[in-house]
């Protein structure tokens, strides 16, 4: 009995030390490779709306469409894209050449002082200091081309609110290839300086707006005010 057991265990070894050449006799490789390419395409880059007055009314567009990759003619796999149109806080130059345009964007976004304007707040300066005062409020998203699909936002909102963020989508192999988007520009006054008709003025932009939280500080006067739009895909089918 013991005899059988030293074998047994000293065969079990010899087995265990085989094993691991016997894997290496043969291998087999998959190669897998991609080209990835953004699915839209959005012209122009930039809206410079220059100098502007309170309660002036401006309009400016922009296009959104299909990336040359996907409007290509063997490209059938796929037909439609959905997006989101987003705004967020714009930070300054400077700011953006210390640490960077992406980590500058998200610091805006993430920083932006959730008390009432106050130039003598140290987060206030801080912020100021590395971001432009906040355009987005005064901005709407309007689609141009009266899809059904698209969905807008009027000007005189929250912009970190779900709600403020406007929704499109394009399809390759429907009528409208591409959409158009008004961005408008519904100028504020500043806080004891606005016109008796300016609640009149918000109210025809967008009415469940409350005029009293869209004035704008005294102190911000030739300031120039900045926001991002950020248009994102949300989905590919």
């Amino acid at each position: 009995m013991k005899r059988k057991l030293t074998f047994g265990i000293v065969t079990l070894g010899s087995l265990l030390a085989v094993l691991p050449l016997f894997s290496a006799f043969e291998a087999h490789v998959i190669n897998v490779v991609a080209q990835i390419e953004n699915a839209l395409y959005v012209h122009p880059e930039s809206r410079n709306f220059g100098t502007v007055f309170p309660q002036e009314y401006r309009e400016m567009g922009i296009f959104v469409t299909f990336s040359e990759s996907f409007s290509a003619s063997d490209q059938t796999r796929v037909s439609k894209v959905d997006y989101d149109i987003k705004q967020k806080p714009k930070p300054r130059p400077l700011f953006e050449e210390d640490i960077g345009v992406e980590a500058a964007r998200l610091w805006c976004h993430d920083n932006y002082p959730i008390a009432e304007y106050d130039g003598n707040a140290p987060e206030w300066q801080e912020y100021l200091t590395k971001c432009y005062p906040l355009l987005c409020p005064y901005l709407s998203k309007t689609p141009a081309n009266l899809d059904k699909n698209d969905v807008g936002v009027p000007p005189f909102h929250n912009p970190f609110a779900t709600s403020s963020v406007a929704h499109g989508k394009i399809n390759k192999n429907g009528a409208h290839v591409g959409d158009n988007w008004v961005i408008d520009l519904a100028v504020p006054c500043f806080t004891g300086q606005c016109a008796q008709d300016w609640a009149d003025f918000v109210h025809a932009h967008n009415p469940i707006a409350d005029p009293k939280l869209y004035t704008l500080p005294n102190e911000l006067e030739h300031e120039i005010f900045g926001c991002d739009l950020w248009i994102e895909v949300t989905k590919i089918y």
